[in-house]
């Protein structure tokens, strides 16, 4: 099952349990000025869990176009370094609003991933927020997980926050055991492989929020109206997994997009190690800011358009390691336009914009 695949397999289950499938949101947040950058798929629906406003429909699903590249969830200096980091990625997502919860949720999450998808049960692991002794009651009944396979965690992994203050609540992540092999640690002396243990081997696939509070400015917690589900499943990473890859940049959603630097620079990836992290600096940051342009961002010194020129730096530093000297990564955005066109269609309206402004930064 190929990533696009993946993405029409998600969106067609919860069409089937009665979800309105919504377009993705733009980078950039609307009428928000506490968010730089949509950075999850909630983003869009923030004032719906403040009850501020009506929900499109009591169920939502969509695959979002997110950043986490400043403020709380700020990816950038890890991209390249392992096989799993990006600053731009699709999230997968399901909404409840005031509708279903927890329940449902880890229902519906067990039987896409083992029934639908065929992932095998004995590899799967389930965590939940420390005191959720409902969440860990579910999971029990519904999955039939042993007790050593449902793990309870502290704020820092099971407690999910959008930013410093709003809607937030505790969360259950599923965890995927790729093996032994998997390990990107193993020369580290004294490395124990573990859920949330920091190495490839066991690695997150799905975070189902329960959000039932809000932050305020002050750091208290209050009780939202009404209780809500929030997931969030990244595309590249669940996608590797089914594909069968060793990582999200050898699937084929991000593959494509290595093939055309190695076309461009003549070298390969997977014969250098320190080369391999620029090549997927490139694929990372050419898909990034592709979006970003496609979305309205123009380089500037400041906010938004920063960010944009911090990673068109980055990107260009990495391409010297490759051995360009003169203009390449717009052509490297091309490629972006011809894999993910047709999912994100402004990505081909804005894609002589975007030749235009990537080229002219690298001129």
């Amino acid at each position: 099952m190929r990533g696009s695949e993946v993405r029409a397999s998600f969106l067609d289950f919860f069409k089937a349990r009665d979800h309105l499938i919504v377009p993705s949101a733009s980078l950039v947040p609307a009428g928000d000025p506490t968010l730089m950058f949509t950075n999850a798929g909630m983003v869009q629906f923030k004032d719906v869990f403040l009850g501020l406003a009506d929900p499109p429909h009591p169920r939502v699903a969509d695959s979002q176009k997110c950043l986490r590249i400043s403020g709380k969830h700020n990816d950038l200096e890890e991209v390249g370094r392992d096989t799993y980091h990006h600053t731009f990625f699709e999230m997968l997502g399901n909404w409840s609003f005031g509708d279903y919860y927890k329940a449902e949720a880890i229902e519906w999450a067990w039987e896409l991933l083992t029934r639908e998808w065929g992932l095998p049960a004995e590899r799967l692991y389930a965590t939940v927020y420390r005191t959720d002794d409902e969440a860990e009651t579910l999971w029990k009944k519904i999955s039939g997980l042993p007790g050593e396979r449902i793990m309870r965690f502290g704020e820092k992994d099971n407690f999910w926050e959008m930013g410093e203050t709003g809607p937030c609540g505790p969360c259950s992540e599923i965890h995927i055991d790729r093996g032994e092999a998997a390990c990107d640690r193993k020369a580290e002396a004294g490395h124990r492989c573990s859920v949330n243990g920091g190495c490839a081997r066991y690695i997150e696939i799905w975070n189902l929020v329960f959000i039932q509070y809000t932050r305020d400015e002050q750091g208290e917690l209050h009780d939202l109206p009404d209780r809500h589900v929030d997931t969030g499943m990244g595309l590249e990473r669940v996608a590797a997994v089914l594909e069968g890859v060793d990582g999200n940049y050898d699937g084929s959603l991000l593959r494509s997009i290595i093939e055309a630097t190695e076309r461009l620079s003549g070298r390969r990836y997977g014969a250098n190690p320190d080369e391999d992290v620029s090549f997927r600096v490139l694929a990372d940051h050419g898909r990034a800011v592709s979006f970003m342009i496609a979305d309205g961002i123009e380089p500037s010194n400041e906010g938004r358009g920063y960010v944009l020129r911090r990673i068109l730096r980055r990107a260009a530093r990495h391409g010297k390691n490759l051995g360009f000297d003169e203009p390449f990564l717009y052509r490297v955005c091309q490629s972006v336009i011809e894999t993910m066109g047709e999912a994100y269609p402004e990505l081909v309206e804005r894609g002589d914009r975007i030749g235009e402004v990537v080229r002219g930064e690298e001129e």
